[in-house]
C-alpha cells in the first residue's frame, strides 16, 4: 500500500542534514543531497496527488468526471497510499466494476492491526462478498469489525442490507433499536426505519417517515421510492403508488443498489396492466415474506387475472389512507419525534387478515 514509500526520501534527507554539519564535507554535497531528498520526497507523495484529485472529481458529480476519478484512484494506489486512503480507493473500485482488484487490497488491509484501517476495511470487503450473493461471509465481516469496536454509519447501513438480503428480520430490528437516533440524520437509516415500521404493521409511522425523506428529501437512491410505494400499496392506493416507483426510476442505481431499473420498471408496468395490478398489490400485502420480496428487489409470488379488471386510483377495500403529514404534524405537538402509530379499526382488521 505504499507503506514504507518515504523512507528512501527522509533516508537521504537525513544524511543530507548529517553532512550540512559535519564542516569536513564539501557544502555541494549537502545541497546535492537536500536536492535528492525533495525529489523523492515528492515522487513519493504522487499518489496523495493523484487520491485528492481523484476524490475532487468523483465528488464534482459532473458528466464523465466519475470514470476519471476512478481511473486516478487506480494510479493513487500504485504509486502509494495511506492505508487508510488505500481502504478509500479500494472501495471506489468495488463501487466501479473492478471488484477482484479491491478484493485484493482489502484483504490485508482488514487484518490491520489498526482499528481505523481494518474496520473500514472489513467494512468495504463485505461489500464484495454482497455483490457475489455471499451474504453469510458478508454479515460475518462487518460483525467482526463491530465486535472489534469499530462502529461507523457506513458499516451500520452494510449490516442493515445483509440482514434484509438474508432474511433476518429479528437481527435487523435489533441493530436499528440499538442504534437509537445516531442515524437519524441519514437517508438510508430513516429508510430502514421506515422498513422495520412496515414489518411491524406500523404503516402510519413507515409512511411518515418515507413521506419527509421523499417528498421533502428526495433522495438519490431508489430504495425509498420502492418503499413508499409499498406503503401507498398497503392502503391499496396505486396511483401514488405508480407516482413513487417513476420517481424511483429518475433517482441514480448504483452498482451496489438492491434495485435495478429493470425491476423497478417491471413493478411500474404490472401497476399499470388491468390483468396483474390487483393480483399483484394483494400479493404484495399478503405477508412480512412479501414485504421483504420487494424490499431485497424482488416481486412476490401472484397469478395474473384471467379477466381484465379497470384500475381504479384507489383500490376498494383497503385501509382508510391517513395524511402523513398530518401524522407528523401530530408528532410534533406532542413533542414526540416519532411518527404516530396508533391503527384504526380499518388497519386493525387488515394486519390480522394480511400479517403473521
Amino acid at each position: 500500500m505504499g507503506k514504507y514509500r518515504f523512507i528512501p526520501g527522509t533516508g537521504v534527507l537525513i544524511l543530507a542534514l548529517i553532512a550540512m554539519m559535519d564542516d569536513s564535507i564539501p557544502a555541494f554535497i549537502g545541497l546535492i543531497l537536500i536536492t535528492a531528498a525533495a525529489v523523492l520526497l515528492i515522487y513519493a507523495s504522487r499518489g496523495t496527488v493523484y487520491f485528492s484529485k481523484a476524490v475532487r472529481a468523483i465528488n464534482s458529480m459532473e458528466y464523465g468526471k466519475k470514470q476519471q476519478g476512478v481511473q486516478l484512484m487506480k494510479k493513487a494506489l500504485k504509486a502509494g497510499l495511506s492505508n487508510e486512503n488505500a481502504v478509500v480507493a479500494a472501495s471506489v473500485l468495488l463501487q466501479n466494476d473492478d471488484e477482484e482488484s479491491a478484493k485484493e487490497i482489502l484483504e490485508p488491509l482488514s487484518l490491520s492491526k489498526e482499528r481505523k484501517v481494518a474496520g473500514p476495511a472489513l467494512s468495504s470487503l463485505s461489500m464484495y462478498y454482497w455483490l457475489q450473493k455471499d451474504y453469510a461471509k458478508a454479515i460475518e465481516l462487518c460483525e467482526t469489525a463491530k465486535t472489534n469496536g469499530y462502529v461507523s454509519r457506513n458499516l451500520c447501513i452494510n449490516l442493515l442490507t445483509y440482514y434484509l438480503a438474508a432474511g433476518k428480520t429479528r437481527e435487523f430490528s435489533e441493530l436499528l433499536d440499538e442504534m437509537g437516533t445516531s442515524g437519524a440524520s441519514s437517508p438510508a437509516i430513516v429508510d430502514f426505519l421506515a422498513v422495520n415500521a412496515m414489518f411491524h404493521g406500523e404503516w402510519k409511522q413507515a409512511g411518515a417517515y418515507l413521506r419527509a425523506l421523499c417528498d421533502e428529501a428526495k433522495p438519490g437512491f431508489p430504495d425509498a421510492y420502492v418503499h413508499f410505494a409499498q406503503v401507498y400499496m398497503h392502503y391499496g392506493d396505486v396511483e401514488n403508488a405508480r407516482r413513487m416507483l417513476k420517481e424511483a426510476l429518475d433517482s441514480d442505481f448504483a452498482r451496489y443498489s438492491v434495485y435495478t431499473k429493470e425491476n423497478v420498471a417491471e413493478m411500474l408496468e404490472i401497476l399499470s396492466d388491468e390483468y396483474r395490478c390487483i393480483p399483484f398489490v394483494e400479493a404484495a400485502n399478503r405477508d412480512n415474506k412479501a414485504i421483504l420480496r420487494i424490499v431485497n428487489g424482488t416481486i412476490p409470488r401472484f397469478e395474473r387475472s384471467e379477466i381484465a379488471k379497470p384500475i381504479p386510483s384507489i383500490l376498494p377495500g383497503y385501509p382508510a389512507e391517513p395524511d402523513f403529514s398530518e401524522v407528523i404534524s401530530e408528532a410534533d405537538e406532542e413533542d414526540d419525534r416519532e411518527a404516530n402509530t396508533e391503527l384504526t379499526d380499518a388497519d386493525e382488521k387488515w394486519l390480522k387478515r394480511h400479517q403473521d
